[in-house]
């Protein structure tokens, strides 16, 4: 067994509005080489990357645009759009009112009328309420990560 020992940064972003105290864990391995931990009220999301070029961690996760960085970091950022498959059936005339996949499976034959045979292949889909709660994260993490940059410029 090896064992290395490396330095990781902490950061503690506190006075964020709505959101909880988010703490943050950058471990940059070597140049183009790191890894990211953010926790904020006990969820956690991780990411390595391996392949940053020339970039600290930071300055890497700064210059990334957020849908790239919370596909790193969520397990699933979409999800099936049950506001938007109600408004359409009621468009249609429909009192057909799902609240989830297993609603909307039994309720086959309904989708069918309302949305064609195949209406299970293009269900619309929205973001997870976990991609918008860790997207506003992102932000103040990137915030705190440009505020740092600068400081060191």
């Amino acid at each position: 067994m090896n064992i290395e020992k490396r330095r990781t940064e902490t950061y503690i972003l506190t006075n964020l509005g709505t959101l909880d105290p988010v703490t943050v864990y950058v471990t940059n391995y070597q140049q183009g080489k790191g890894k990211i931990v953010i926790e904020c009220f006990g969820d956690v999301w991780a990411n390595y990357w391996g392949g940053m070029g020339d970039k600290t961690l930071q300055q890497f996760f700064v210059l990334c645009e957020n849908d790239y960085l919370l596909n790193k970091l969520l397990k699933e950022t979409t999800q099936t759009d049950f506001e938007a498959i109600n408004e359409m059936a009621h468009k249609q005339g429909s009192l057909l009112c799902v609240t989830n996949d297993v609603e909307i499976a039994m309720a086959s034959d309904a989708m069918s009328e309302i949305f064609g045979s195949d209406w299970y292949m293009d269900l619309p889909i929205c973001n997870t309420s976990e991609y918008e709660y860790l997207g506003r994260i992102v932000n103040a993490v990137k915030g705190a990560f440009s505020d740092e940059l600068k400081q060191a410029a």
